[in-house]
């Protein structure tokens, strides 16, 4: 069946997928903002980024080991096996978390109600992986469009004739879970020898050769989350949407990055793996270049037009916090840099040393926002952030720029 698919549709798919996964968020926060108000977009905004920490434990950040086992070292009943374990993990730690942060029942609820929509994701995302290992990405680029737009309009739907964050939170869950059981389930029937059961077979080597990845993710994650958890410290939900709202463009430039590398993933892991460095080295210093553009255009975009634009969308103003918007920019094209860079010193199978770049950002995200938030406020939070980032993009180059060399060397000899 794969060579009934080209490489257009294949990258097409990817591309929609990335798009309505990344544009997801936003337009739930705008619905909400929009339908019963800024109070509650900032209670979303902190339910919904709080999900996305909790997800890194529930993905165990398998899918680039699965996507680029090219040589199948895993089988997929390993990779689905470890991931029934870590997303059992992550409504564990969810639940005990809500229990302790002494939040009101709506704040509660929401919260624990949308990471149960980001474990749903978590499943279906090892499906995703195994559809990309076997070249057809175009399959995972499907599941990430199909599953945010209906979840997104129904989302909508139940919360424009409800008013009610808790039912509309529950009708999204409902709504991914449903498309997993009669979509993402039936496509793996287009593979052979593809079974769901459990098996502790081979379990404690991947979850040795995942932990630095999950370590690394979570700790990236909360680090984009270190300021809203800040901000949720000294002031109010409102506070907490106006971040959000300024914060939400940063993703363009991830996005589009993404669209470039992530259907070359596969094709770095081959050239890595045959020491072929000359297009190796080529498809680095291109995404590194297209990165840039892409951030140099989006700051310029974003002091131009920005929020005006941001304005319009989500009914709240924020003509105010325009040097914010600029440097929030510039922190996502950082940000874009060091997970492009990730995903390469995860094809060198150099997993275990991005610990060593990830703690010093996770140092950054524990001091920085404690001492800029409360006296800055959301100028302190985008500047937090971005020296966050900047640390752990930094010291990811270094890693890189050593073992190309190193590998250059070899190649040599």
């Amino acid at each position: 069946m794969s060579d009934t698919v080209t490489q257009r549709q294949k990258v097409i798919w990817n591309m929609m997928g990335s798009l309505c996964n990344a544009l997801s968020s936003m337009i739930l926060a705008i619905i909400v903002n929009r339908i019963i108000g800024g109070n509650a977009g900032g209670i979303f905004a902190f339910a919904f980024s709080n999900a996305q920490l909790m997800y890194t434990i529930g993905a165990f950040e398998i899918r680039p080991l699965q996507s680029t086992d090219v040589e199948e070292k895993f089988s997929f009943t390993n990779y689905f096996s470890l991931r029934i374990i870590t997303c059992i993990i992550m409504m564990i730690v969810t639940t005990l978390y809500v229990m302790m942060s002494g939040f009101d029942r709506v704040k509660t609820l929401t919260i624990w109600i949308v990471c149960m929509y980001k474990m749903v994701e978590a499943v279906a995302d090892v499906f995703a992986g195994m559809f990309q290992q076997h070249d057809r990405i175009d399959l995972s680029g499907k599941t990430s469009t199909f599953r945010p737009v209906l979840s997104t309009l129904v989302f909508g739907a139940v919360l424009f004739f409800t008013h009610n964050l808790i039912a509309a939170s529950l009708s999204m869950a409902g709504a991914s879970a449903l498309l997993f059981c009669f979509y993402d389930l039936k496509l793996r029937e287009i593979f052979d020898n593809i079974e769901c059961g459990f098996s502790s077979d081979n379990l404690g080597k991947l979850i040795i050769e995942a932990l630095p990845l999950f370590l690394a993710a979570f700790i990236n994650m909360y680090m984009n989350n270190a300021p809203k958890y800040a901000i949720n410290r000294n002031f109010s939900d409102s506070v907490q949407n106006y971040y959000n709202i300024i914060f939400m463009p940063a993703f363009v430039i991830n996005l589009f990055s993404l669209f470039a590398f992530r259907p070359l993933l596969t094709d770095l892991a081959r050239y890595w793996n045959e020491k072929n460095m000359q297009p190796f080295k080529k498809i680095v210093r291109n995404i590194l270049l297209w990165i840039l553009l892409l951030t140099v255009v989006s700051m310029a975009g974003a002091y131009l037009l920005g929020a005006q634009i941001l304005g319009l969308v989500y009914g709240t103003s924020v003509m105010q916090f325009r040097k914010e918007l600029v440097l929030v920019m510039l922190t996502g094209g950082i940000s874009a840099t060091a997970t492009f860079l990730y995903y390469v010193i995860t094809v060198m199978r150099k997993q275990r040393l991005l610990l060593m770049g990830y703690l010093l950002g996770f140092i950054c995200a524990l001091i920085i926002p404690v001492l800029l938030v409360p006296r800055y406020v959301l100028m302190g939070a985008v500047i937090s952030c971005g020296i966050s980032m900047f640390m752990l993009a930094s010291a990811f180059a270094v890693i890189v720029m050593v073992h190309m060399r190193n590998s250059l060397c070899e190649t040599v000899q």
